[in-house]
């Protein structure tokens, strides 16, 4: 008997409470497609499937959700984004209806051994544009990076260096990003 009742409290109490809870809508969030010349960058499938992955871990479901990319491709000329500016991200922003815009541009990725050093290095850089707008907030973000690395010939054909190096960047201005939308 006593269990009973304790079962029938806890459920009362658990329907009490329902009411009560919070829904916090996810911010919808539009990824453009990464910009990048084929003919210029060597193994630009590889980039762009590490882009799409680390949007897809650090823009998760509740707190975001990415819009569709029918829906973001409609609202995007053909050849890309003409410009990361604040005015056309606004207008990127508004068009696709979305709370957060991300676009970003990879323009080159150089791969140079230098094997005259003292001890064997591969010089790794990677370049690009990084931008995004929170509607809500107001707040815009960009930065032109120039990320460059000196490893090790092993370590960097071992573990795709120049790709590992590209997904620092993209995380580091995501978390930028993502902080600019609880800031106010």
């Amino acid at each position: 008997m006593k269990k009973i009742i304790t079962l029938m409290c806890m459920a009362l109490l658990l329907l009490i409470q329902i009411p009560f809870t919070g829904t916090a809508e996810a911010a919808r969030v539009a990824v453009a497609p990464l910009q990048i010349d084929d003919q210029k960058i060597e193994r630009a499938s590889d980039f762009i499937t590490f882009y799409w992955d680390v949007m897809v871990e650090k823009f998760q479901f509740p707190d975001y959700e990415l819009m569709d990319d029918n829906v973001v491709s409609a609202v995007i000329p053909e050849n890309g984004l003409s410009d990361f500016d604040e005015k056309t991200l606004k207008k990127f922003t508004t068009d696709a209806d979305a709370e957060i815009a991300v676009a970003m541009r990879l323009d080159s990725v150089e791969v140079d051994e230098d094997s005259f050093a003292l001890e064997p290095v591969v010089k790794v850089i990677v370049k690009g544009d990084y931008a995004s707008y929170n509607r809500l907030t107001g707040k815009y973000f960009r930065r032109k990076f120039s990320q460059r690395e000196e490893v090790e010939p092993e370590l960097a054909f071992k573990v795709d260096y120049p790709q590992r190096i590209f997904c620092s960047s993209l995380r580091r201005y995501i978390n930028q990003t993502v902080k600019m939308k609880s800031a106010k």
